[in-house]
């Protein structure tokens, strides 16, 4: 019995991989590309749960019933009418208040920020591609059993057998 060329080996190897990267893009794109736009409750919720309570000590304006997150929800209920961006009112927000960015419980986008959400991705990357060159070429090595290695093995097995 003869192994295929490990050439041959190699390519068919890496086209699950390949298929596999391509519909997990196409999966990303529908998810992040898709869909209707959001209404004006979806927008004020979920701006509600990225801006945290002025007067609490971590807790998101959305589940919050002090009087400072009422006056927060009904700010972003306001600016939404207006026809403000999320990033408009985020930034509005933390205008208003002295603490400023530290209301913004998921960091902005752009500038510094970008940074909180592009290096686990740059890592993950990183880790995937070391991984692979390292372990790429990796073939498992065939062991060559010599008959001195069946003769002891097969005196092992008598042994073990007059034991019993």
């Amino acid at each position: 019995m003869t192994s295929p060329a490990p050439r041959s080996r190699r390519k068919v190897g890496w086209l699950p991989w390949g298929l596999m990267g391509v519909v997990v893009l196409v999966l990303l794109a529908v998810g992040t590309l898709g869909g209707d736009p959001p209404t004006l409750e979806e927008r004020a919720r979920n701006l509600e749960e990225s801006i945290r309570c002025p007067s609490c000590a971590s807790q998101a304006v959305a589940n919050s019933d002090t009087p400072a997150a009422e006056a927060v929800r009904v700010l972003i209920k306001e600016r939404l009418a207006a026809g403000d961006t999320d990033e408009e009112i985020r930034d509005y927000v933390a205008s208003r208040y002295p603490d400023g960015r530290q209301l913004l419980l998921d960091p902005s986008g752009s500038g510094f920020g970008a940074l909180v959400w592009a290096l686990p991705v740059v890592a993950a990357v990183a880790a995937v591609a070391a991984l692979t060159y390292r372990f790429g070429d990796w073939k498992p090595r065939r062991v060559e059993v010599s008959d001195a290695d069946r003769d002891l093995v097969a005196a092992a097995l008598v042994a073990e057998g007059e034991e019993q």
